[in-house]
């Protein structure tokens, strides 16, 4: 899609520290199970993983990941309320869940040696679909497709105004991003089609543009009105409707709140 515009108000969620927070909830510090090289150590499990969500009829969700073989993996809230799914021989594994109308947060476990096997951070989902994974003191990772332009999905902010910029790009080219106008070092693009781009200069309260663009011409924007954060009473996490996203202010393992905006694939909240 060329030339999409999505508009934002939010309030940072600072939380302090992006580069720097503790281990994710639930003491894990294990990336996700693509992460794992093959240096890995004998017995060692390697976290369940959320790796694509399906949107389907009547608002419910499928979600799709990968465990290890025949095991049992949790998907906890903050709450305490679980649900589960069990992985096949190859290790994939399926969970339809219903429909819902506010954004469901779950910490995802299986199994291991002695002790369950924590995934990194919280796995997000949206009402309409979207999923990502959030990172205590790094940047979100947005799922699904390659889009056809770049896409900005993700913005995270923690209290010094330290500013992570997530997307996704049709190929593996560079991606050239700009922050209202101005020109950010091109942006390397993984082999999923992710990239990441922590900004060397904070965000300042007020109103971004944030746009992204491949040589091709093709570019994808996202636009957001910076403002102070409320705390967060009456639990781990606060999830709000603002224009073109989601706003989510969740607790860090570290004690600070971070802020992670999801933006929709369509130019509006998902």
């Amino acid at each position: 899609m060329l030339n999409k515009t999505r508009s934002l108000g939010i309030a940072i969620g600072v939380a302090g520290c992006l580069g720097a927070c503790g281990p994710a909830p639930g003491g894990a510090t294990h990336g996700g199970r693509g992460a794992v090289g093959s240096g890995a150590e004998v017995g060692y499990t390697p976290p369940p993983s959320v790796t694509g969500a399906q949107r389907l009829t009547a608002g419910r969700v499928l979600l799709i990941g990968t465990a290890a073989p025949m095991a049992t993996v949790r998907l906890a809230s903050p709450s305490g309320q679980a649900v589960f799914a069990h992985s096949d021989r190859a290790g994939a594994w399926r969970l339809l869940l219903p429909p819902a109308k506010e954004v469901r947060l779950f910490g995802l476990s299986e199994p291991g040696q002695g002790r369950p096997v924590q995934a990194e951070g919280y796995f997000a989902l949206t009402p309409g679909g979207l999923a990502a994974q959030l990172r205590a003191g790094s940047g979100a990772v947005a799922l699904g497709p390659r889009p056809a332009a770049p896409e900005i999905l993700a913005v995270d902010f923690d209290r010094k105004g330290g500013t992570v910029i997530s997307g996704a790009a049709p190929d593996a080219n560079p991606v050239a991003l700009k922050v209202d106008g101005a020109a950010q070092e091109p942006v390397r693009v993984d082999p999923d089609g992710r990239f990441m781009a922590p900004l060397n200069e904070p965000l300042r309260p007020g109103s971004h543009v944030l746009a992204a663009a491949t040589r091709q011409g093709a570019h994808g924007e996202a636009t957001l009105t910076v403002s102070p954060a409320e705390p967060l009473v009456g639990g781990p996490f606060r999830a709000a409707l603002a224009g073109g996203g989601w706003r989510i202010d969740w607790l860090t393992p570290g004690g600070g709140v971070q802020s992670t905006v999801l933006f929709d694939r369509q130019g509006g909240a998902s």
